[in-house]
C-alpha cells in the first residue's frame, strides 16, 4: 500500500511538472536579443549616430544572422560611415534573406549612386520600380533617372522623371531633378518651370530655392532671385545654404546700388 501511494504521488509529481511551461529556448533568446539591438540600432541611426548604431546592430546580426532588417540597417550604418564594400555586402545579404525586397534594391541602388557605379544603380532602380507592390516606386524612378543624369543621358533621365511625376505628381524631388536635365540641356525656361514646382508643392526645400534664385538672377528676373535667396536666409539662416544665399543677396544689393550711382552721375552730367 505504501509503495503504491509513493509511485501514484510519483506520477502526480511528474504529471505536475509537465504542466509547468518550459523557458525560452536558445534560439528564441537570441531572436529577443537581435530585437532589442536591432531597436536600439535603429534609434541612433534616426538619431544620425552612425557609430553607435554600428555597435548596437553588429550585436544584432550576431544573434540574427538570417534576419533581413538587421542586415539593410546595418548596411545603411555602413554607408553612413562611409564603409561602402561592408554596406554592399550586407545589402546584398538583405536581398537573399527577404527574397529581393524592393525596398532594399532601392537602397543598394542608393549606394551605387553614391559611389559612382551609374549602370548597377539603374539596374535595381529599375527592379525596385517595376515591383507593383512597391509603394516608393517614384522614388526608384527619381534615382535612376539620376543615374542616366550621371551619365549624361538627359533624355532618358527625363523619361524617368516624367514617370515618377505621373506616378506620384506631389513628389517635389522629380521636379527638382526635372529641372537639372532642362538646364543641361540649356532649357532654362523649362528648368524654371520645374523649380517653381518643386516649391510650389514643398515651399520649404531650400535647395530647390536656391536653385530657382540662381536661374532666376541668370534671367535677369532680379526681384524674383532676390526673394527666393531671402527666403532661404529665413528658413536657414546659419546653414551653409543659407551663407551662400546671404552672400548672394549681398551681391545683388551691392550691383543695385552700384547701379543706382551711376545713374546719378549720368543724370549729373
Amino acid at each position: 500500500m505504501f509503495c503504491v501511494r509513493n509511485f501514484l504521488l510519483l506520477l502526480l509529481i511528474v504529471t505536475l511538472s509537465a504542466c509547468v511551461p518550459a523557458g525560452p529556448s536558445i534560439k528564441e533568446k537570441k531572436a529577443q536579443q537581435a530585437d532589442v539591438h536591432y531597436k536600439l540600432g535603429m534609434s541612433y541611426l534616426k538619431g544620425k549616430d552612425p557609430t553607435m548604431a554600428l555597435k548596437e546592430l553588429l550585436i544584432a546580426v550576431e544573434n540574427g544572422p538570417d534576419n533581413a532588417a538587421i542586415h539593410a540597417a546595418l548596411a545603411q550604418a555602413y554607408q553612413s560611415k562611409r564603409a561602402y564594400s561592408q554596406a554592399e555586402q550586407h545589402y546584398i545579404k538583405a536581398l537573399v534573406f527577404s527574397d529581393n525586397e524592393p525596398l532594399y534594391q532601392n537602397n543598394l541602388a542608393s549606394l551605387y549612386l553614391e559611389i559612382k557605379q551609374w549602370d548597377k544603380a539603374i539596374d535595381l532602380f529599375g527592379k525596385a520600380a517595376s515591383n507593383l507592390l512597391f509603394s516608393q516606386a517614384h522614388i526608384s524612378l527619381t534615382g535612376k533617372g539620376y543615374a542616366y543624369f550621371m551619365k549624361q543621358d538627359y533624355p532618358a533621365a527625363l523619361k524617368q522623371y516624367k514617370e515618377a511625376i505621373i506616378m506620384a505628381p506631389r513628389y517635389p524631388v522629380a521636379y527638382f531633378r526635372e529641372s537639372e536635365a532642362y538646364a543641361a540641356m540649356e532649357q532654362n525656361e523649362l528648368a524654371i518651370d520645374a523649380l517653381k514646382k518643386a516649391v510650389e508643392i514643398a515651399p520649404g526645400f531650400t535647395l530647390a530655392l536656391y536653385q530657382l534664385g540662381v536661374m532666376e538672377l541668370k534671367a535677369q528676373q532680379l526681384v524674383d532671385a532676390s526673394n527666393r535667396f531671402a527666403r532661404i536666409i529665413e528658413l536657414e539662416p546659419a546653414s551653409e545654404l543659407g551663407k551662400k544665399a546671404e552672400e548672394m543677396l549681398r551681391s545683388l544689393e551691392t550691383d543695385e546700388s552700384a547701379n543706382v550711382e551711376e545713374d546719378k552721375a549720368g543724370s549729373t552730367e
